[in-house]
């Protein structure tokens, strides 16, 4: 197989395009990734609040099941 020989003009334009191609594909990967932190911040905030809210339910539920065992001791204890 012969290679073909470009000439300095060729060459010029193949490496123009293909390094405005890549720009343009680094710029989209920007975007995305853009766009995917902002998904992320939105998303760590809503398990924060969903966190916060189990551990508060937990916290009751702790309470509660103290009292219930206070109680039960007590009465047993008679």
């Amino acid at each position: 197989m012969t290679k073909r020989k470009f000439s300095i003009e060729e060459h010029r334009e193949f490496v123009v395009a293909t390094l405005a191609g890549l720009k343009e594909s680094s710029n989209s990967t920007k975007s995305d990734i853009r766009d995917i932190k902002s998904l992320l911040r939105e998303q760590n905030s809503r398990i924060n609040k969903n966190e916060k809210s189990i551990a508060r339910i937990f916290g009751m539920g702790s309470v509660v099941f103290g009292v219930f065992s206070a109680l039960f001791t007590w009465l047993f204890k008679k």
